[in-house]
């Protein structure tokens, strides 16, 4: 019982330590960003552009990047299906 006990306060003060992290460490830049993108030609071949970064990142050149493959495939025929960023 007193083994329970202990695992469950040990798991309890770990989850609070690391909700506040977390937040700390997004108060201080420390981010994640996915972004994806599915396009699709008039022969309904898709092709997807994706982005993906974790830490510390220039978030302006990493949306360049992102839009530069948008427009590449779009010059190309493509027609932008659907777009998610989070």
């Amino acid at each position: 019982m007193k083994k329970l006990i202990t695992a469950t306060l040990l798991v309890s003060l770990l989850f609070v330590v690391y909700s506040q992290f977390t937040e700390l460490a997004y108060k201080l830049g420390f981010a994640e960003l996915k972004m994806v993108a599915v396009l699709e030609n008039s022969e309904k071949m898709k092709v997807k552009c994706d982005a993906y970064a974790l830490g510390y990142f220039d978030e302006i050149k990493l949306h360049n990047k992102f839009q530069k493959c948008i427009n590449d495939y779009e010059a190309e025929g493509y027609k932008l299906l659907s777009r998610n960023e989070s």
